[in-house]
């Protein structure tokens, strides 16, 4: 059995933490050091965004500034500042609270998505110009679909494709995890059916009392 993962959330509230994500480079990096749980060297991570060192250490801070990744301890030469997530997930708590920033994050999300969708479709066509022969077994690039489930069921069914995730997280050790390793992206997104009449109601608006006339 695979050791459980700890559960330390950065817990992101302010609207303006949310837009400070909302730049491609920014989300990649975070992403990297996330998934990773692993420090990085602005050089390092510049090399994976395609940027230059002083560029991603500007990102690096502006992310530090809102508390999503920290200084790490020095490894080897200690002239070059190493950077690690400051927890092991994002949890952002403030969609209620500012549209446009809950947008902007949305957007850099499904955008960096549709990048790799579109560079995948374009190697797999590279290979078939080329006469590689897929593996009989490989995924699609995409797969969509539905399934009819009651809300106990709902709840099993996302619990169990998140523990499948987790256990492999737990399986990758320093050499799986290093810069060199080799990276499977995803993107996991259960939605419920709206229905409009179990939506809640929004609350009345507090009637104030007009201004007394002079």
């Amino acid at each position: 059995m695979p050791k459980p993962t700890p559960d330390n959330p950065v817990v992101i509230k302010d609207p303006q933490a949310i837009r400070a994500l909302a730049h491609e480079a920014r989300l990649e990096a975070l992403e990297e050091l996330i998934s990773s749980q692993s420090s990085r060297t602005a050089t390092e991570l510049a090399s994976r965004c395609g940027l230059t060192p002083s560029a991603m250490s500007y990102h690096l801070r502006a992310l530090e500034k809102y508390g999503y990744v920290e200084r790490a301890p020095s490894e080897g030469d200690a002239r070059e500042r190493r950077w690690r997530a400051a927890g092991d997930r994002i949890v952002v708590e403030s969609f209620n609270q500012k549209a446009p920033a809950k947008t902007a994050f949305l957007n850099v999300q499904l955008n960096a998505f549709r990048e790799r969708l579109a560079a995948e479709i374009d190697r797999r066509e590279a290979e078939a110009a080329a006469g590689v022969e897929p593996a009989p077994d490989r995924a699609p690039v995409l797969t969509t679909g539905m399934v009819f489930l009651n809300d106990d069921q709902r709840q099993e069914f996302v619990k169990r494709v998140y523990d499948i995730v987790r256990e492999y997280e737990s399986k990758a050790g320093p050499e799986e995890r290093g810069v060199d390793g080799k990276r499977l992206y995803y993107m996991l997104s259960f939605l419920p059916e709206i229905v409009e009449s179990e939506l809640p109601k929004p609350k009345p608006a507090i009637q104030r009392p007009g201004l007394p006339k002079r």
